[in-house]
């Protein structure tokens, strides 16, 4: 069945972990959407997906910050069946103009994972082509 619960439980698989989220955040909720999000014909070859973060990763986020994300480097579960899970580099604190927060990409360069705590939101954004994520020290 095609519906956001459906789509959280699948877009969370690129997260660490360590990152709790609620749902997802889309704008419009309608069966072509979702099927461009779901289905691997579909399947977009670049975007971005907005979560909302847990009040427990908040928290953590608060107090921790760094400390909490120094160990979530690798995602949940691989995209496809039998691909290996997602691995990132280590997590930066970024403050570029009215966004605070943390970011990190995917090691094969694909992808980056912004949070916004004060907004509540992790974002994932990938681009097959492998342009989506901006270079990243490599330590």
């Amino acid at each position: 069945m095609l519906d956001v619960a459906t789509l959280h439980r699948r877009a969370r698989r690129v997260l660490p972990d360590k990152i709790q989220t609620r749902g997802v955040v889309i704008d419009a909720v309608d069966e072509k959407r979702l099927a461009a999000l779901l289905l691997p014909l579909g399947r977009c070859r670049r975007g971005a997906i907005l979560f909302e973060l847990s009040s427990a990763t908040l928290s953590a986020l608060a107090t921790r910050s760094l400390a909490f994300l120094q160990d979530a480097l690798t995602a949940r579960e691989g995209l496809a069946r039998q691909a290996a899970p997602l691995a990132y580099h280590a997590w930066q604190a970024v403050s570029q103009g009215a966004f605070e927060g943390f970011r990190t990409t995917s090691r094969d360069g694909r992808a980056s994972l912004w949070l916004a705590p004060c907004a509540g939101l992790a974002m994932y954004a990938w681009d097959d082509r492998g342009l989506a994520a901006p270079t990243q020290d490599p330590s």
